[in-house]
């Protein structure tokens, strides 16, 4: 007699972990949704959570003297654009990713354009006054060291950094966005301007933090 077929089986603990994504993306949709009324700390976790996801995404792609510029600018997109976010449309780190493969692609087009640009003007760049080859390496060495030494902060540190220079708010700004103490914002950002300066110190010069 013919065996009867057997019906596939899921593996065991996919329920499990289906359930453990289901209750990923609901804890960062609710920190989505927080960060959209502007709670950096909200974001600081939703950072953390995503950005191990978001870094392997991200070294698939491109080079490693790109990564942390090209995460940054996610990360940065991904805080201004929290409120647009639409579960209907997919999970919370679906959205973070599609936005780091976006920023990818546009990084990648650039470096394509600016190859080409090089290979069709070289003669006219170097007679110009550009940056020559030099200048533009110690530029991106420049950004590579503030980069090391950016990681070595804290995430709160990196965060209130972020929100004083690439945001250019003010303390009493940072303060009321955060909903931290005005007097936790004037040390924090401090002692991290303090930590930079003296990392960057050991690796070589860098432009001024001062604000």
């Amino acid at each position: 007699m013919a065996e009867s077929a057997v019906p596939p089986v899921d593996p065991p603990g996919a329920d499990a972990l289906a359930e453990q994504r289901r209750l990923r993306d609901d804890h960062l949709a609710g920190l989505l949704a927080r960060s959209a009324g502007g709670d950096a700390v909200a974001f600081e976790a939703f950072y953390d959570i995503c950005i191990v996801h978001a870094r392997t995404l991200a070294r698939r792609m491109l080079r490693d003297a790109d990564l942390d510029d090209v995460l940054a600018d996610a990360f940065f997109q991904a805080w201004r654009e929290a409120s647009r976010y639409d579960a209907r449309r997919g999970g919370p780190l679906t959205w973070l990713l599609t936005i780091v493969r976006t920023r990818a692609l546009d990084c990648l087009r650039q470096r394509a354009v600016r190859f080409t640009a090089g290979n069709e003007d070289e003669a006219d760049a170097i007679a110009s006054d550009q940056p020559g080859p030099a200048e533009l390496l110690a530029q991106v060495q420049a950004g590579s060291r503030v980069q090391r030494a950016l990681a070595e902060l804290s995430a709160q540190e990196r965060w209130l950094l972020a929100l004083a220079y690439y945001r250019d708010l003010t303390h009493a700004q940072i303060a009321a966005t955060t909903a931290l103490p005005l007097g936790t914002v004037k040390s924090c950002l401090l002692r991290a301007q303090q930590k930079l300066r003296e990392r960057l110190a050991d690796i070589g010069p860098a432009a001024p933090l001062a604000r």
